[in-house]
């Protein structure tokens, strides 16, 4: 982690810290969980919801952190930092007004330092993290780069993936997410991308936001920092292409099917994925679903705009494997789409598609957790992906979460309403054959993979 690179006089500079204990040493890394403290770490702590990272600095210390950054609020509450410095010479301890805008200062500060890395930043409703690993993947067939780590997208998310960029990484691709209004605003400050794609607009977080509309103009923040060499790729058929379009300081290219060169078409296999008919060339495609197609079109048009060769592209994607619950696919009694990382309309139409055009030689069962963070559409939602649900080829649809509740039909035997995951849990062992094919979609607050180990273990 280049963290390194910046003194304690740097990050002083930078944050208006006021510092106490050690100032001649450099941190090697930085962390905001004490439980992943390395030797040399400086541990950042940040208030939380449940927790308050300020209770845990004492543990970083012990565990081998040569620093940490506190709020000079909380000296009072947790003066133990302070002690601990004025015993061990070989620590610091760093003041700052804020924890969370001091982290994100030294992450923009940081990447005037790594000015000379191309930083491709992903965003959209549906798709980002998939997209990213596909990016990811054709741009490291190729140069030295360095990709997002799992879905570290958000406002402590990004700027923990901005540290990770080395000087000898020639690309960076970010994925960079929102759920407020001005989130994105904040990231594109620290990030500064040259190449921006957004994946698509839909309903995710329009609780928060108020409109689709008003997420389009949230997304397309991702651009705020444009000064006229920099390019937004958007996708072709996207509904808000000219509101993304509009005004951006840049060069905006759409992506898909029609505009990109050499594409042929595409075969869907359902929970096989798919073959790509590119340039003459077949790209076995691991990932499930039409989307996962778009995708890849995305990876394609990137790979070409950095002069990445053809067969570097292909062995790219194809390199790619479904992440934890985003389409992954298990196969044992049944045939399990587990698909629950996140859930919103949009997202719940595609996997049912995938589902009703699955083949299989047992039942297609689809488990569909309530869809979170939409607001006054939280009803009308619900009730369309039922009434989507309906008029697909499904042997049994569980409904699972309040949400659905008053959108549950009651004349289609094919449905039933769970009010949890627990009473879906007892009702499964006669629910579930196998050779069935069963997905399971919903939002990640309900975990509905806790189900799994049922669907494999539970008899007819």
């Amino acid at each position: 982690m280049g963290l390194d690179r910046l003194s304690i006089r740097d990050i002083c500079s930078i944050t208006g810290a006021r510092h106490h204990g050690a100032s001649d040493q450099r941190f090697s890394s930085i962390v905001v969980d004490s439980r992943e403290v390395t030797p040399g770490a400086l541990f950042v702590a940040l208030p939380g919801e449940r927790t308050d990272g300020h209770h845990f600095v004492e543990q970083a210390l012990d565990s081998g952190a040569a620093g940490a950054l506190v709020a000079r609020s909380a000296r009072d509450r947790y003066p133990g930092p302070h002690a601990v410095v004025q015993m061990r010479a070989d620590k610091t301890v760093l003041e700052v007004a804020g924890t969370l805008p001091a982290l994100q200062a030294m992450a923009a500060a940081y990447r005037d330092l790594v000015e000379s890395v191309t930083v491709v930043g992903i965003t959209g409703s549906n798709g980002k993290t998939t997209t990213k690993e596909l990016i990811g993947a054709v741009v490291q067939a190729a140069h030295p780069a360095f990709v997002t780590r799992g879905n570290l997208n958000s406002d402590i998310g990004l700027p923990l993936s901005l540290f990770c960029i080395e000087p000898e990484h020639r690309y960076a691709v970010l994925e960079m997410g929102m759920n407020r209004v001005g989130e994105m605003q904040e990231l594109a400050r620290m990030a500064r991308p040259d190449v921006a794609v957004i994946t698509n607009i839909g309903t995710a977080h329009i609780g928060n936001i108020g409109s689709i509309e008003g997420i389009a103009e949230e997304k397309k923040a991702i651009t705020s920092e444009f000064s006229g060499s920099e390019r937004l790729l958007i996708w072709e058929d996207e509904p808000q292409f000219k509101r993304l379009a509009r005004n951006v300081r840049g060069t905006v290219e759409p992506y898909g099917p029609r505009s990109t060169s050499g594409w042929e078409r595409f075969e869907d296999h359902g929970v096989l994925g798919s073959t790509l008919y590119w340039r003459g060339r077949t790209i076995t495609l691991s990932l499930c679903g039409a989307h996962s197609v778009r995708n890849a079109l995305a990876a394609i048009h990137v790979g070409l705009l950095f002069g990445i060769g053809e067969e570097a592209i292909v062995s790219g994607i194809e390199s790619v494997q479904p992440l934890f619950g985003r389409g992954q696919i298990l196969r044992g009694r049944t045939t399990t789409i587990l698909d629950c990382y996140n859930a919103n309309p949009e997202s719940m139409g595609e996997a049912l598609r995938l589902l009703s055009s699955t083949g299989t030689s047992g039942r297609r069962i689809a488990v569909l957790g309530a869809m979170k963070e939409l607001g006054e559409l939280t009803d009308g939602a619900h009730r369309s992906v039922v009434a989507l649900a309906m008029g697909m080829p499904l042997d049994r649809v569980f409904l699972v979460g309040k949400e659905f509740e008053d959108a549950a039909p009651v004349d289609d035997t094919r449905f039933r309403y769970f009010d949890g995951i627990e009473e879906l849990s007892a009702a499964l062992p006669t629910e579930i054959r196998g050779g069935d094919t069963v997905l399971i979609k919903g939002s990640r607050s309900l975990a509905l993979e806790r189900i799994v180990p049922q669907l494999e273990a539970e008899g007819e």
